[in-house]
């Protein structure tokens, strides 16, 4: 009987040790997804494309002053629009938003923080302040988006410089003083 028991014992342990030291067996590769997204390829934009976006912008800004909420919503929604423009995901909000961090990972809190205030803006719950700031780290996504180049990641020199002029407030005039 000693015998018989110890014979189980012996296959029991190696059925275990087999069963630990068996490679686990294949899964469906969800990676993939992530690997896609972790390095995504941005579309080219035309210089037409870029001063349109960049002159939308200018509007939304400017029309900040006088309905914030409204400013918020549409500047979220534009670079919501540049983004799948610019061939990041469009499937989905969060799918967008982690292509954009793969990319952009300083701006991309910019983009989130923007969308967050469009949406409190959306149900009256965002003062005019937090807007202000996520508008303005906003438009650090925005133009990281708009001044990125197709195959690099980093500033386009043409589009840099109509930034840079879209920034620019012309100097004011002051009318002659009467004597």
């Amino acid at each position: 009987m000693a015998l018989s028991v110890l014979a189980i014992l012996g296959v029991a342990a190696a059925m275990v040790l087999a069963l630990v030291l068996a490679r686990p067996a294949r899964r469906r590769n969800t990676g993939g997804i992530r690997r896609r997204l972790a390095r995504p390829r941005l579309k080219p934009l035309s210089n037409m494309e870029r001063e349109q976006l960049i002159s939308q912008w200018t509007v939304i800004k400017a029309q900040f002053v006088d309905a914030p909420a409204v400013a918020t919503t549409r500047a979220d929604e534009l670079l919501g629009r540049l983004a799948t423009a610019r061939g990041l995901p469009s499937a989905s909000y969060e799918h967008r938003l982690r292509a954009l961090s793969a990319l952009f990972p300083a701006e991309a809190s910019g983009a989130r923080r923007l969308h967050a205030a469009s949406e409190q803006a959306a149900t009256g719950d965002a003062d005019v302040e937090s807007m202000r700031r996520a508008m303005i780290v906003g438009r650090r996504a925005f133009e990281a988006l708009v001044m990125a180049g197709p195959h690099n990641h980093g500033p386009d020199a043409a589009t840099h410089r109509t930034i840079a002029l879209a920034r620019r407030v012309p100097p004011q005039r002051s009318a002659p003083l009467l004597p």
